[in-house]
């Protein structure tokens, strides 16, 4: 039950009014012993109960017609299953991640959460405030408003290739309807409820916001998905070279064994195909190729998810670098040159003329053509650290060198960290700082023990730089004892100096950094968006190919593909609901049923109607009682007049 002019509670005081009376303001009489009136005690004993009895129900219904009045001031109504309700602050939170494109018998999951979204902006009304959460589109701005805005929205909203964080778009649908000032606030939870999208289950704000989830039962649904592509076993293709590339497949449900057709498709024509099992990896060969850039995707018979059975993939075919080496870079460095230069994966060449220069203590950077990259060693003697750091300053790099006093290992890690150097360990190293503020952007690679390892940038005259903090010899790092040391170094001459080679594999919904050339970034749907002054691009959620522009011309190109947890449909377990969502939460199975739960504290009819025809028949009754106890009186009165004329 609630009150829609709660004020006017306070009008309830008047109920002491009939107490006050009742309690402090009987008549009082004097006795007077008359011997003729004695027989008359009899008759008053006989009397004192019903009239304490009909005094008690005067009392009692006085009050509840003062009672009947303020509620019907008051407005009291009783909450039900009314189309009113209190002005509510709504957060609708729409699951519009990859796996809301799963088909379920003739229309995708997404097409039903939209539905009840749509019920949910219908029962609402132009004193609420409503906004609108896409999950799957994090990065789109969630902005207050009414009905006809909100169903825009909806209608308007489609699926998205990235996953979902449930978990984030709770806590920020919380925040924003506690932050509305409405005293009623409520969140509608509209999704698959897939456990992956829970990443921080059991840690949802404390607080009192009512959440209403669609949680319906369902039977398992087994998906196929491609999870991985990967061209030359990680190595970037040569010109003229064969090559191969490696599809993975997500595993399977238990006891699924059924195999999965995969084609693969370059530029347009398909290069191979092949099967793959649940779990398992299909490499297939590809043909020489010429230098340029080259995309492509692993495409696998479609299921009821779509979204994930194909994966993109881009690669830039190069001539072999020349590579050049400045003073003393260690016995194991050289070798590992010698070994890419035999296998045609680079030549060897002088530093005027090198693509990329392994730099020993910051040697030779002075004599590098304009186009080239560098690998900055740092020296395995301490005291030669002075000489580094005053090349690092020349060259207007913003990093210095210092010794720091470390023992035993750590593993290389970090957000950005290379697949060549992922697992590797560092057991000595130098502390890399940052002085002042760079002229240009830097990003840490890798770090150890939560020092940066490997820095990249840009030097004042175009230079891209790469700079370690231990040398590459046994004592320093583990990459020399492993073949991880030869792809690194291909690494590093090839796909990041170049910015060739298959680049990284991107997921969808991570922002894009845009080269430095380009103007306009051309989204895998064909639509062209400029690239504006922080040169990110952050609207990713589209699956496909990406293409940066200079004016008509291509200058790179990014493949953006969905997380491969978004391929896995098992559903966040009843239980786990709970400590997912918060304590106040109404799950709601059926579709019928959405209409009746949702605005918790919605308004049935209200009660002044009736109340003031209770207040009129209690005043009614009063009445009568009030008369019983008159003749009540009189008659009790009566004879005891009569004795005392006969007394007289």
């Amino acid at each position: 039950m609630g009150a829609l002019s709660p004020l006017f509670f306070w009008a309830a005081v008047a109920v002491g009014v009939p107490v006050f009376l009742h309690l402090f303001q009987r008549q009082q009489a004097h006795r007077v012993a008359f011997p003729a009136l004695r027989y008359l005690e009899r008759t008053e004993r006989e009397h004192a109960r019903r009239i304490r009895l009909q005094q008690l129900l005067l009392l009692a219904v006085r009050s509840a017609v003062i009672l009947a009045v303020v509620g019907a001031g008051a407005r009291l109504f009783v909450r039900g299953r009314g189309s009113a309700h209190p002005p509510t602050a709504l957060a609708v939170v729409l699951d519009n991640s990859m796996s809301s494109g799963l088909v379920v018998g003739e229309a995708r999951a997404l097409d039903q959460l939209k539905r009840l979204a749509r019920r949910s902006v219908a029962a609402a009304s132009d004193h609420d405030r409503i906004w609108v959460i896409r999950a799957g589109e994090p990065w789109l701005p969630a902005v207050p408003g009414g009905p006809d805005e909100a169903r825009e929205i909806v209608d308007r909203t489609g699926v998205s290739a990235t996953a979902a964080d449930l978990s984030e778009a709770l806590a920020r649908a919380i925040e924003l309807v506690s932050s509305a000032g409405l005293l009623t606030r409520e969140v509608h939870l509209l999704s698959d409820l897939q456990a992956s999208a829970f990443p921080d289950r059991g840690t949802m704000p404390a607080g009192d916001v009512p959440v209403v989830a669609w949680a319906p039962r369902g039977d398992p649904v087994i998906n196929h998905a491609l999870t991985r592509v990967l061209v030359g076993g990680g190595l970037p293709p040569l010109a003229g070279q064969r090559s191969d590339i490696t599809v993975d497949a997500a595993q399977g449900a238990p006891g699924d064994t059924a195999t999965t057709p995969v084609r693969v498709v370059l530029e347009g024509r398909v290069r191979g195909a092949g099967a793959v099992a649940p779990g398992g990896s299909l490499t297939l060969p590809l043909p020489p190729t010429q230098a340029g850039w080259m995309t492509g995707y692993a495409d696998a018979d479609a299921d009821a998810l779509r979204a994930d059975d194909r994966r993109y993939f881009v690669l830039r075919a190069r001539p072999a670098p020349g590579v050049a080496l400045a003073g003393d870079v260690g016995t194991f460095v050289a070798e590992a040159v010698a070994v890419l230069e035999a296998g045609g994966r680079l030549r060897r060449t002088d530093i005027a003329e090198a693509n990329v220069v392994i730099a020993a203590s910051g040697e030779g950077m002075v004599d590098m053509r304009a186009a080239a990259a560098v690998l900055l060693l740092p020296p395995e003697d301490p005291t030669l650290l002075p000489a580094l750091n005053r090349r690092l300053q020349e060259s207007n790099i913003p990093w210095r060198a210092e010794r720091v006093d470390a023992e035993g290992e750590a593993t290389l890690e970090g957000i950005a960290v290379p697949d060549v150097l992922d697992g590797g360990r560092a057991r000595r190293w130098y502390r890399l700082a940052l002085e002042g503020d760079p002229s240009s952007p830097t990003q840490t690679l890798a770090q150890v023990a939560g020092d940066p390892w490997a820095v990249e940038g840009t030097d004042r005259l175009g230079h891209r730089y790469l700079l370690l903090a231990s040398p590459l010899d046994a004592a320093s790092t583990s990459l020399p004892l492993s073949s991880a040391m030869i792809r690194f170094l291909d690494w590093v001459t090839g796909a990041w100096a170049a910015a060739g080679g298959q680049l990284a594999e991107r997921v969808t919904g991570e922002p894009l950094s845009a080269p430095r050339d380009a103007d306009a970034v051309r989204l895998p749907s064909g639509t062209e968006v400029p690239v504006d002054g922080t040169r990110m691009v952050t609207a990713t959620g589209e699956a496909g190919i990406y293409a940066f522009l200079s004016g008509d011309s291509v200058v790179a190109y990014e493949a953006l593909n969905p997380p491969p947890r978004e391929s896995d449909l098992t559903k966040l377990e009843p239980r786990a609901l709970e400590g997912a969502v918060g304590s106040r939460l109404t799950r709601v199975g059926r579709e019928d049923e959405w209409g009746g739960a949702v605005f918790r504290a919605r308004q049935g009819p209200e009660l002044g109607r009736w109340l003031v025809l209770g207040a009129l028949v209690l005043l009614f009754a009063e009445a009568v009682l009030a008369a019983s106890g008159r003749r009540t009186r009189r008659g009790r009165d009566e004879p005891a007049a009569e004795a005392a004329r006969g007394a007289r």
